[in-house]
């Protein structure tokens, strides 16, 4: 985990400090799930409840020093916190309102298969998931226009997608996991004007159930990626979901190419990633650019933007996404 922030915080004053910084992540939930129209109002209990168990993980695992917060800004249900350590030095301490179990137990498996990730140190699931990292020094990669960070990232999931085993976690399929974001997602174009491909519910269900499976990261972003001054590139916040080795390509190329150059760094990945299914891997970008169309405009209901005016990126999307994916008919007005 990157590390981050000026001094370790001892003492009352430590614990002020991070009652302050939990109080701060809990309103920026709040804040972002009323703006979305409560799309994701679960997640408001969800903060509260990886609140309530800190106290409990700094006594377990012997947390003495609040450091600081390195909770990113963005309002997600989980609290990032980091701490020195009794037997660990400096650490990260990863707590979700829910159980996601899946995170830590292919994340450690793919350390011990050499894949580029941030060990797991500790990890639990009852009464909700959590995790304890080694905090390293680094940040988010450049990403400059895509190209060499796509190549960089392709080659560390070819090593991950090599790799998997049923007996590793609880198997968390991909449409268990993603279906239901592309829904909300997509709702929020409907609400905003926007007219749907035919029938995408019945065939996204099909696409995230096809080609072989195996350990998917599921979320890759620059943010859950971590540069060091090695210069080494290393994964974050796995999501450990089961499915075709292509989505993770797909997602990562729609959301940082979006609709202008995410086929260019698609292709980029497939050269480097080469055992990939061409067709299904485009198909998956398809979808995953009808993604980020919808999270453009639910974005615009989080902050409390205007959306009445067409928004020409995400016609882009839309349009691409639904030719890709083998759509008949998408938002062109």
């Amino acid at each position: 985990m990157a590390s981050g922030g000026n001094c370790a915080v001892t003492g009352s004053d430590g614990d002020h400090r991070l009652s302050a910084a939990i109080r701060k992540q809990i309103e920026q939930v709040d804040r972002r799930v009323m703006g979305g129209g409560g799309a994701y109002a679960a997640e408001r209990e969800e903060i509260r409840r990886a609140s309530q168990i800190v106290k409990q993980l700094r006594t377990q695992l012997e947390l003495a020093k609040f450091l600081y917060t390195l909770n990113p800004g963005s309002g997600k249900p989980q609290l990032l916190l980091g701490f020195q350590s009794v037997r660990c030095g400096r650490v990260v301490l990863k707590v979700y309102g829910r159980s996601r179990p899946n995170e830590a137990a292919v994340q450690g498996f793919w350390a011990r298969a050499s894949v580029s990730v941030v060990e797991v140190l500790a990890a639990g699931d009852n009464p909700v998931s959590w995790l304890l990292m080694p905090m390293i020094s680094g940040f988010p990669p450049d990403l400059g226009d895509g190209t060499a960070l796509t190549g960089a990232l392709g080659q560390i999931m070819t090593t991950a997608h090599a790799v998997y085993s049923s007996d590793v976690g609880r198997r968390r399929d991909l449409h268990t996991g993603i279906a239901g974001h592309l829904g909300v997602a997509l709702a929020a174009l409907r609400r905003h004007g926007y007219a749907l491909p035919d029938r995408w519910e019945s065939a996204a269900q099909r696409l995230y159930c096809s080609g072989a499976p195996t350990f998917l990261h599921g979320d890759l972003t620059p943010n859950n990626l971590l540069r060091e001054p090695s210069g080494q590139l290393r994964l974050l916040d796995t999501c450990g979901y089961t499915g075709a080795a292509e989505f993770d390509g797909a997602r990562w190329c729609a959301r940082v190419g979006g609709s202008q150059r995410a086929v260019m760094l698609l292709d980029t990945w497939m050269r480097t990633e080469s055992s990939l299914n061409a067709r299904l891997a485009r198909t998956f970008l398809g979808l995953e650019l009808l993604m980020e169309a919808g999270v453009r405009e639910l974005m615009k209901e989080e902050r409390r933007q205007s959306w009445e005016r067409r928004d020409e990126e995400t016609r882009r999307c839309l349009a691409l996404g639904a030719r890709l994916a083998g759509f008949e008919s998408a938002d062109t007005c």
